[in-house]
This record gives structure tokens, sequence and C-alpha cells, in this order.
């Protein structure tokens, strides 16, 4: 059984593990993410993986932001790491490893996890959501992961919530279901200053009965409701696993299920799709590596 490097980069730090076949953990780390070039970025990856030099890696399997060709490396875009855009990271990476490499998307590779280890295993069609500073998403269709025609599909964060101005970026669902927007919705309804506010503390809020974040979380999972009921009627799926820090917090998945069953009530009969199950996705942070680690494993050998 042979070790693999696995490697998420986010927009703040990148985490990495080696793992097994079986997804097993058996040393992980993070360091910060480069935000001024693609040599720097390079570099720090190479640094990361000659921590295991001697190891016997046997491919660096890694998950990222952006529009990804996965089957080939290339960057279409790359979120707020800019520097990545238009370049084919699996060449570049030729450069400072020997191993194989592959590359997914983020939030696919959270659906590729849920796929083969959690939520999605027993399930034909499934809708991930992944709630963070946007909304990350994919599609397991006929029980694999629905890419589209460029790449791009689950790309959730631009569905517009205003259809008479459908083009206004104010009003696309990450404006309103960021993980943001609960912090500053909670700080206007409380008094309190949102800088001093984090997804811990308001939760800490929640789950205690404060009155205001429990109003804001009210609020919050009206949005994200009616995101769901408005993408289920697309594509009829069996269950949504929703993702993120914040889906830890079971009181989240609890109030989001009853929004649901309350919003759809009046009109049970008179719409022709059915409510998906929602569940809270089983992997937290690791998520990603362990859906990259598939990628390599299942869809590029």
């Amino acid at each position: 059984m042979g070790d693999y490097l696995t490697i998420d980069v986010g927009g703040t730090n990148i985490k990495y593990a080696v793992m097994n076949e079986n997804a097993e953990i058996s040393v992980q780390g993070e360091t910060i993410t480069p935000r001024d070039n693609l040599d720097h970025f390079l570099d720090t990856v190479k640094g990361i993986c000659s921590q295991f030099s001697g190891r016997g890696i046997q491919a660096v399997a890694m998950s990222a932001p952006g529009r990804i060709d996965s089957s080939t490396g290339y960057f279409y875009t790359s979120g707020a790491l800019e520097y990545i855009s238009g370049i084919n990271l699996k060449e570049r990476m030729k450069e400072i490893i020997t191993v194989p490499f592959s590359v997914e998307n983020d939030a696919k590779a959270a659906a590729l996890a849920e796929l083969w280890k959690g939520t999605m295993q027993d399930i034909r069609n499934g809708m991930v959501i992944v709630l963070g500073t946007g909304i990350g998403g994919a599609m397991i269709i006929d029980g694999k992961l629905y890419r589209g025609s460029t790449f791009a599909a689950g790309e959730y964060s631009v569905i517009s919530t205003r259809m008479d101005e459908p083009l206004s970026m104010e009003h696309v669902w990450a404006q309103q279901n960021g993980v943001g927007m609960l912090i500053e919705d909670y700080a206007q309804r409380s008094g309190k200053n949102p800088a001093e506010l984090n997804g811990r503390i308001v939760f800490e809020r929640i789950n205690a009965g404060e009155e205001a974040a429990l109003a804001a979380l009210e609020h919050y999972c009206t949005g994200l409701a009616a995101g769901i009921i408005s993408l289920q009627a697309i594509l009829d799926v069996q269950r949504a696993a929703i993702g993120g820090g914040i889906s830890r917090q079971p009181v989240l998945v609890d109030t989001l299920r009853r929004v649901v069953k309350d919003m759809n009530a009046s009109y049970e009969g008179l719409m022709p799709y059915t409510l998906p199950e929602i569940v809270a996705c089983r992997f937290g942070n690791d998520a990603n590596m362990i859906g990259a680690l598939y990628h390599y494993l299942y869809e590029m050998q």
C-alpha cells in the first residue's frame, strides 16, 4: 500500500496530508498560501513535497479553486489566486516533482470525497453545496461527478437571486449566503462590530439561544433554502449535502431542514418537484484532499 501526498490550496492556507489508498492520514500540516506570484506558489509546493522526499510518495493529488480541466491540469480561472489563471499547472509541476500529479476543483473534490466515502455513496443523483466565502458546489449525476461542458458546473455563487436584475453582482447567491453575510446580519441585529466577530462566535451565540443570533440564522437559512429549492426544480436529486466549516454545526442543518420544509408547505401538491434529503457532508477540513486523492486514483488511472 503506497503513500500519496494530497494538497488543498485555499485562498489563505495550503493544507496537506500524506494518505494511503484508503484515505487514511498519517501526517498532515498547513502553510500560508502565497498571494503574489506563481513562482512563489511553486516554491511553496516544492517545500511541502520535499518534506516527504524519503517516504516513497506515489503521486501528488491537489485540489484548488477555479475552473480547471481536471484531465489536463489547465486552469481557465483560479479564483483569488489570479497568477494560476491560464496556466497548465500539471506541466509546471514537472519542474519540481518527478511523480505523477493531478488537480481538481476544490468543491468538486469535496463532492468526490462524499461520493467515495461519505453521504453520496448510495446516491444516484445528489448535490453538494459548500458554504464559505462564496458558495462552491458540485452535482452527482448517475453516480458520477458532473463537471459540465467547460468544467464550470456547480458554480453556485453566481446564481442570481433577483430575476429583475440578473446581471447585478450585488444580488448573486454568494452575496446573500456566503458565511460573511451571516456574520454581517448578526452584527446589524445585535449592534456589534462585525470586525470583532467570526463564525465561531456567532454560532456560540446561536447555540446559547441569543435572539439576534437566532434571527440571523433564520434569515440566512431562508436564502439558502430558496436556492436549494430552485436547484432542486432543475436537478431533481435525492440528497443535498451541505459542506464548509459551518456545516459542522448541527443547528445549521436542523434549521435549514425546517425552513426548506416550511417554505415548501404552501406549494406542496402544486409544484412538480420533490424535496431532497438535507444532510451535512461527512468530511470537514480533509474533504478536498480526500476527493483529490479519489480523482487521482479512480479518474486519472
